[in-house]
């Protein structure tokens, strides 16, 4: 319980953010500067929407706004961290190196993107995630060890990983991303706020809950705002019981803005099945919107319209992303659409070559970039875009000047799939998508990504396909499946399609 606080319960679509934003912007108008109000939230996703729409209505700018931040972006900055300072990928390979097991993955050491586990890969990372999920749950190794019941990790090896990583960052004075949290909690000197927002506060692990304590008590207005049933990311370590018991003074938004009745009566019928959650009715917007249970993609319409399909798992979003690619829809995964633009433009600039017209130099640029330059495949010489800095920026030039004086080897007589080396399957692909009559330029219509990601997003028409697996189907935490379809369904302002699956672990809706 949070002294002085208000919890705001903003089921799906029902203005949570403008609410969140409508308080702002009447702290301000009392009289409160922007550097005395405060947001934390679980993503960075959610803070840039908070931070974009409150200078949008209140004409101001992001550095007007110091202090909203991501709970590691509070910790990294109020401790005073540097990027070095945060444990590498090179450094976990050292102590894996000790203990005898593998760390393989990236450098991320961006602290705004709410990362609550490592995302490294390898034989280490097992343990790894354990030790983490135990510190943010602020629990025991031995603890967190017996509950997981992961019969392929030993306890002894877990001991001593924990103890190495522990000893590595004392000696080598580093932070991890739960250190950020866990020091600030410790050391941290918290800023005096007016107002502090808790924001997508379901989704807190009882650690920040800490650290959001330490906030609170230097300031002398706390809102907690978010939604117990779509916290969907138990698996971090987070116990929803702690939003739901943060405040006794507690305001439920009661008009959704996006879900027609249809989809409304739906996502009902799956919500009353989760067990540990406030009981909130909320209502459709007028529109009876539309639902219907499909056995096939066939049967979608997607050929006109915006989509967003979506899966329990990263592994039936790569599935539905093969039919897409086979079929000849171009889509997106994770705001990364399934055809390259450069690619494309690439494409038309040679055609255009090929028909006699002048290209500015900047799209020649552009075209070189993507032409091989050795070997017997080359198409253009090793040095050749340098030449073009000689030029104007609007100087316009045709394949003849390439060729004579701009180092171009190959001419209208190669097909542009043949110059830049364009996969046999991609030449296919793009074909299709060209019969279908879509603009290869223009952005995706069509987005596929798991219920996780699109949380807090909408689209105008959705799939949810039921497809689950043994972990979820038979997990002894069966509210996270209800959630998690919830979730999903709850995405669609017209048109929502279930698709059934014939697997043997998959939802009943």
């Amino acid at each position: 319980m949070i002294p002085n606080s208000k919890l705001i319960l903003g089921p799906p679509g029902c203005g949570k953010t403008y609410r969140l934003i409508q308080e702002i912007k009447g702290a301000l108008e009392a009289g409160t500067h922007p550097s005395r109000i405060g947001v934390i939230s679980f993503t960075r996703k959610a803070i840039e929407e908070m931070v974009t729409r409150s200078c949008a209505e209140l004409s101001l700018e992001p550095t007007d706004f110091p202090y909203m931040r991501t709970s590691h972006s509070f910790g990294f900055n109020g401790l005073g961290l540097q990027s070095q300072d945060v444990m590498q990928v090179s450094d976990y390979q050292e102590v894996g190196a000790i203990v005898g097991l593998d760390f393989e993955g990236n450098d991320r050491t961006s602290v705004d993107d709410g990362i609550n586990l490592p995302t490294l890969g390898g034989s280490g990372a097992q343990y790894l995630q354990m030790i983490t999920r135990a510190r943010y749950r602020m629990i025991s190794l031995d603890r967190e060890f017996n509950e997981a019941a992961d019969r392929t990790l030993f306890y002894p090896k877990l001991k001593q990983v924990s103890a190495q990583i522990e000893e590595y960052k004392q000696r080598m004075s580093k932070y991890d991303f739960v250190d950020m949290i866990d020091k600030y909690i410790e050391i941290g000197e918290p800023p005096h706020l007016d107002y502090l927002f808790i924001d997508e506060a379901q989704d807190f692990t009882p650690l920040q809950w800490e650290m959001a304590k330490k906030l609170a008590d230097f300031s002398q207005h706390t809102i907690i705002a978010g939604d117990d049933d779509q916290a969907v990311h138990r698996w971090t370590g987070v116990n929803v019981d702690l939003f739901i018991n943060s405040s006794d003074d507690v305001e439920i938004l009661k008009q959704s803005y996006r879900i027609p009745e249809s989809v409304h009566r739906l996502s009902q019928h799956i919500v009353k099945k989760i067990t540990s959650r406030v009981d909130k009715e909320f209502l459709a917007r007028e529109e009876l919107g539309e639902v219907e249970f499909v056995w096939n993609m066939e049967d979608i319409p997607f050929s006109e319209g915006s989509w967003t399909v979506m899966a329990r798992t990263n592994t039936y979003v790569r599935e539905m992303a093969k039919w897409f690619y086979k079929t000849g829809f171009k889509f997106s995964i994770k705001g990364r659409s399934s055809i390259s633009e450069k690619l494309i433009e690439n494409i038309m600039a040679w055609d255009e070559l090929c028909q006699d017209k002048k290209l500015g130099v900047e799209r020649i640029k552009k075209l070189y970039s993507g032409l091989p330059k050795q070997g017997d495949d080359a198409v253009v010489k090793r040095g050749a875009t340098k030449r073009l800095d000689t030029l104007e920026p609007e100087d316009e030039l045709d394949m003849a000047a390439l060729m004579s004086d701009y180092g171009l080897l190959r001419g209208a007589d190669h097909a542009a799939y043949d110059v830049l080396k364009v996969a046999h399957s991609m030449r296919l692909y793009i074909e299709a998508i060209q019969r279908r009559g879509d603009n290869l330029l223009s952005p995706p219509r069509i987005n596929i990504s798991t219920f996780h990601a699109m949380k807090g997003g909408e689209d105008d028409n959705c799939v949810v396909y039921t497809a689950s697996t043994k972990a979820c189907v038979e997990s002894k935490h069966p509210d996270d499946e209800h959630r998690a379809f919830y979730v999903g369904v709850t995405r669609a302002r017209h048109s929502l399609y279930i698709l059934q699956s014939n697997n043997n672990y998959r939802y009943t809706i």
